[in-house]
This record gives structure tokens, C-alpha cells and sequence, in this order.
């Protein structure tokens, strides 16, 4: 990918935006030292500060994989240089998805393994000594649809509170989890979820807008949340999905088919999320749906820049 942006002049406007996402995939271990610089350099150069590692790997499931720390190393040493930290999200345990449906004891089971991966990993990482190092990022969503009753959402925040405690031993930082409102029919409740959640444990939510999958009215599904972490004045970030899902077939999450928004759908969202209350607006995610070679992405760029010229 070419240097899209580092080097535009006139781009005084900010964009929006203090933070991206970053997914990374096995493939990313592929990239070259001078493709990390470029994708870095054009996301510091949107304004922003902080980048989100999703996950550092997939562990379990047919084909898992980890990044390799000469990647990694390269990712915190660039994003130094442009200004920015790496806020580093842990292993991905596949286990996650049949636990979602499990009973109390399925849920036990992955609880205590994913909690050990956790902690091993953190244990053996050398990434909370790095200057770039902003904290952990623990790699699952959270929704209401799932944690509907108040045993399965007692379970979570134990779990939760024994996460936060292990990411306390290697950082200072509150460790930061996504959540996002559900459009399927259950009986849960996201605000009472995150109740239960923060009266057992510090947590920095990381609200999703839900615009990309779920469409614009996704807002009034977690305006409640964001009016109860107000109250509580807990500092959280809003998402702005920058794709757009497409229909699939399966129509259950397993055929995961997106395009880039257009700038016009984005700049709304922009607004929205200044309003807030959010220490941190955070794209999902710059790459690639603005920074790829998609003809959509490239067009939803080029928007944003004119409109900060």
C-alpha cells in the first residue's frame, strides 16, 4: 500500500478521530518493515494517538496462529515514532463462541482457560516495557443478548474481575473490552449488564455504534449505557464503524461480508460520537476500510481529507 496520506499538506482539520483499531491477521506477518511505516504513518497522520491490537492471535479452533514478535516489535517501535501507543489486545481463544451458549459449567471451563492463556501470555511478553505500551485490551465482545440472566452475568464478572486483576500485575492501565447492542430479541438488559460488571470490577468500556452492522438506529439501543457510564463518570470510548455489512446467505455472523461507508454516513457519526462524552473516538477500522486499495475505501478518504483541508 502506497503512503496515502503522511505527506498531504493542508490537513490542519482534525479528523475526528484519536484512535483505530487494529485487526491483525496472519497474514500481516507478511508485511515489510516499510509497509508497517506506511499504514502507521497515514493513521497518526488522521489524528491519531492511540492504536487498539485487537488480538495478538487466535488460539484453539482449526487454524491458530500468533503474530510474531519481530511484528510486533515493529508495530510498537513505529507507532512510537509517529507520536502514538499500542493499547495490545491478548490472545483470542476460539473457545469463546460454543461458550457463549454454554451452561454454567461449559462457561467455568472456558472462563478458567481462557484466564490461564491470559495470564501466561502476559507473563512472557515483554510489551508492558515498551514506551509505546498503552495498557491491554481483553479481545471479546460483550452484548445483552448472551449475558441475558443474572447468574450468567454474576459468572462474567467474576471472570471479568480475575482478567482485570491479571492485567493489573503487568500494567497500571484499566484494561478496556468492547460492547455493543444486540438487535436480537432477549429479555437482557446492556445497562444492567454493565452494573453488574463495574460493581465488581474497574473496566474501560469500549462502546461499539453498532452503525456498520445493525444500521443508524443501533444509537438508541446503547444511548441507556452511555447515560449510565455518565453517571458513574466512567471513562469510556465510542466506536465509529467505518464499513457497512452486505447480506449473506447464512445470515448468522459465520459469512462476514462488509464494504467501506461512504464519508457522508461517517461524518454523521463523527458528529454523534462528539457528543458523548467519550475520552477517545476510535474507527473500526482506518485498515483498510479507509486506507486499503478498495476503490470504496480509497473514495471514502479522499472525502475525509477534502472535508479536513
Amino acid at each position: 500500500m502506497a503512503p496515502i496520506i503522511a505527506n498531504l499538506p493542508g490537513c490542519t482539520r482534525s479528523s475526528g478521530l484519536q484512535g483505530s483499531f487494529l485487526q491483525l491477521w496472519k497474514s500481516h506477518a507478511d508485511l515489510t518493515p516499510e509497509q508497517w511505516r506506511q499504514r502507521l504513518a497515514a493513521t497518526a497522520a488522521m489524528g491519531c494517538r492511540t492504536i487498539t491490537v485487537q488480538w495478538v492471535g487466535l488460539v484453539g479452533g482449526d487454524s491458530p496462529w500468533m503474530i510474531p514478535d519481530a511484528s510486533l516489535r515493529t508495530v510498537f517501535d513505529i507507532a512510537r515514532d509517529e507520536g502514538m501507543q499500542v493499547q495490545l489486545g491478548l490472545p483470542f481463544d476460539n473457545a469463546w463462541w460454543p461458550a457463549l451458549s454454554a451452561d454454567a459449567q461449559g462457561q467455568a471451563r472456558f472462563f478458567a482457560q481462557a484466564l490461564t492463556g491470559a495470564q501466561g501470555y502476559m507473563a512472557s511478553a515483554p510489551w508492558a516495557e515498551h514506551r509505546a505500551f498503552a495498557g491491554w485490551y481483553i479481545p471479546y465482545e460483550l452484548e445483552q443478548y448472551h449475558w441475558a440472566t443474572a447468574d450468567s452475568q454474576q459468572r462474567l464478572a467474576q471472570w471479568l474481575a480475575d482478567m482485570a486483576s491479571s492485567t493489573r500485575q503487568h500494567s497500571d492501565s484499566v484494561p478496556a473490552i468492547s460492547t455493543y447492542y444486540s438487535v436480537l430479541p432477549t429479555e437482557g438488559s446492556l445497562v444492567q449488564l454493565w452494573r453488574t460488571l463495574l460493581d465488581s470490577t474497574a473496566l474501560r468500556p469500549v462502546v461499539q455504534d453498532g452503525v456498520g452492522v445493525a444500521g443508524w438506529a443501533n444509537l438508541q439501543g446503547i444511548e441507556p449505557l452511555l447515560l449510565e457510564l455518565r453517571r458513574r463518570k466512567v471513562a469510556f470510548d465510542v466506536v465509529v464503524e467505518l464499513f457497512e455489512q452486505l447480506p449473506s446467505p447464512n445470515n448468522d455472523g459465520s459469512d462476514f461480508q462488509a464494504r467501506s461507508a461512504d464519508y457522508a454516513r461517517v461524518n454523521r457519526q463523527l458528529e454523534w460520537a462528539r457528543t458523548t462524552g467519550a475520552e477517545q473516538v476510535v474507527a473500526f477500522a482506518l485498515d483498510p476500510w479507509a486506507l486499503g486499495d478498495d476503490p470504496r475505501a480509497k473514495r471514502l478518504l479522499h472525502d475525509w481529507q477534502q472535508r479536513r483541508g
